[in-house]
């Protein structure tokens, strides 16, 4: 008989104590990344695995690291032996989750198993009935929702078109697109909710950014040639580029296909009747593969800049000369050949999306927006592609229409969905909801000079400043960080950013002096030719001296030391099979 109430008693706790999921695991992040034997790129190498593999966690503390990851390696499990991967790349997805005792159906108990929140549930669940393909995995931000909010809600962060007074943001001054104001906070919190955007059509602003193994390549085709038809009909080779481009890069081909519609419009590529005679972009006043002008003595003609990279907030008439002026640096084009040009121009796109946001952990178009996820915590709210608050939803709504037409929609997709705690907290999401804007919040007056410098997605160790990219104008960092309320002063804006230059940046009433590092470039001349490559190896002779900024620069390998490998890193730059990252 006591058996028998023993076995009623732990029953009953059973019913009432909810039911622990497993081990925690991690997600590979990046593209090609190694899985070792050991902490230190002195393991060998088992395999190579790109984003979305996962393995069971050993162990919640990092291995120091023994070379080449400095922010240490993960220990998991892999096919049964413990192995390495450095957590550069990596990510935790799945902490020891308890089902909620609320959950009923089948799906409720699946999503609260994987870690969403009740208040997740009914959405995810009604697109699942439909949808039984698709998937949802959770992605937690350990961001309280509120504080998100405020810190997205900085001067010149989102800009969006409307009318609507509880939404603009009269409080911030910087310059906009013609047409766009300044977002209020009210309008941050409605944008950068989830739980705003589970519809059918909106859902795919959380798609992986990834390729999809799931559908054909030529789905993708079909899809690529029927939305952008309008550039097709005068750019028969676009839909293989970009179709190519993705495939090389493991980039999703219609998320690739809708950032070219959405930045420059369904009909933003027309012809005059020949090559020469081709619109890039309508912006703001179009402007042709022949521009006529020279950037450093090199022509600018036949580049495209699909993507308006380099565009900035308040750009205007400017964004003609800015687009093109990327693309001639990065070597989007030039040749005069339409199908090696757009080859170029597109492949270029598409490893600028994989290198400078996916692989940071930016790989749906909401975090491309909203960073509040990154491999790297420092680039937390920065980094973020568009100011355009509505983007996400306008890309989304691109993506689905082109995913509806071609009748693939119970295609096997993969989203993810970021978990904020909290957001049923102080803030009102509803559009005309009782939030008050707090202006505190939505300006970044205060801000200490290296804070500005940081929020605006560079890097900062003492005086030493980085994270530059070869080739840019003191005048694009100086409009970056004017959107948070700093400036540099006291400089030629239109010189070119180069090592060992001292920049004074002020936010009004302080102000610091940073010295600039570019890897691999010791001459300071902000490009990387052949006289660092000279410089270099003289150095490692020893008839040649750096300076403090100057042996940075020649590290490009960063482990401390000037050799071979730097020499070797930066003559692969110079003839462009490698990129040396900043």
């Amino acid at each position: 008989m006591r058996d028998k109430i023993g076995f009623f008693v732990l029953l009953f706790l059973l019913v009432l104590v909810p039911i622990s999921a497993l081990a925690d695991e991690i997600e590979i992040t990046g593209s090609d990344v190694a899985i070792r034997t050991l902490p230190g790129t002195n393991g060998k190498v088992l395999t190579r695995q790109s984003h979305g593999a996962t393995y069971t966690l050993l162990s919640s503390d990092k291995a120091a690291d023994q070379g080449g990851c400095s922010d240490g390696w993960y220990k998991i499990s892999y096919d049964g032996t413990e192995a390495y991967v450095c957590s550069t790349y990596a990510r935790v997805i799945k902490q020891t989750i308890v089902v909620d005792p609320g959950a009923v159906s089948a799906c409720e108990k699946e999503l609260s198993s994987l870690g969403f929140p009740k208040e997740y549930w009914p959405g995810l669940c009604n697109l699942k009935i439909n949808h039984p393909n698709w998937t949802f995995n959770p992605v937690n931000t350990g961001l309280d929702f509120k504080v998100a909010v405020e810190r997205e809600s900085a001067c010149g962060k989102n800009t969006l078109q409307t009318t609507n007074p509880d939404y603009i943001d009269t409080s911030c001054t910087t310059k906009t697109d013609s047409g766009y104001v300044h977002a209020s906070q009210k309008a941050v919190a409605y944008y950068l909710n989830p739980l705003n955007f589970f519809d059918e059509k909106n859902i795919f602003m959380f798609e992986s950014n990834y390729i999809n193994s799931g559908i054909t390549d030529e789905a993708y085709i079909s899809i690529v040639n029927s939305k952008l038809i309008n550039y097709i009909k005068n750019l028969p080779t676009l839909a293989t580029a970009v179709n190519n481009a993705c495939r090389t890069n493991n980039v999703n081909q219609v998320m690739l296909s809708s950032r070219i519609v959405q930045e420059l419009g369904n009909t933003g590529l027309a012809t005059a009747g020949n090559f020469k005679g081709q619109l890039l972009s309508c912006i703001s006043g179009a402007y042709t593969s022949r521009y006529g002008t020279l950037l450093n003595g090199k022509s600018m003609d036949y580049y495209y800049n699909f993507f308006n990279v380099g565009v900035y907030d308040g750009s205007n008439g400017d964004a003609a000369y800015r687009a093109v002026e990327y693309a001639a640096k990065h070597g989007w084009g030039g040749t005069g050949d339409q199908t090696t040009d757009l080859t170029l121009a597109i492949g270029g796109g598409a490893n600028f999306l994989k290198t400078k946001y996916m692989d940071r952990g930016q790989y749906t178009v909401y975090t491309q927006k909203f960073n509040i996820h990154p491999v790297d915590t420092s680039s937390l709210y920065v980094n973020q592609y568009m100011s355009n608050i509505k983007g996400p939803s306008s890309e989304a709504s691109i993506a689905y229409n082109a995913y509806k037409k071609a009748d693939i929609l119970n295609s096997p997709f993969i989203f993810y969905i970021p978990i904020f705690s909290n957001l049923d907290g102080t803030i009102d999401n509803e559009p005309n909801g009782p939030t008050e804007d707090n202006n505190d919040n939505n300006t970044s007056e205060g801000l200490a000079p290296s804070t500005i410098l940081v929020d605006s997605g560079y890097k900062i160790s003492g005086v030493i400043l980085s994270g530059i990219d070869v080739l840019t104008p003191l005048n694009d960092i100086n409009n970056k960080i004017n959107a948070l309320g700093g400036s540099i002063v006291g400089a030629d804006l239109s010189k070119v950013a180069g090592t060992g230059m001292e920049i004074k940046v002020s936010n009004g009433s302080e102000t610091s002096s940073y010295i600039i590092v570019i890897k691999g470039d010791t001459s300071g001349d902000g490009k990387i030719d052949a006289l660092d490559l000279l410089q270099i190896q003289k150095n490692i002779l020893g008839s040649y001296a750096f300076d403090d900024a100057r042996k940075l620069a020649a590290d490009t390998s960063e482990d401390g030391k000037i050799d071979a490998l730097d020499l070797l890193q930066v003559q692969k730059n110079i003839l462009g099979s490698f990129e040396i990252k900043q």
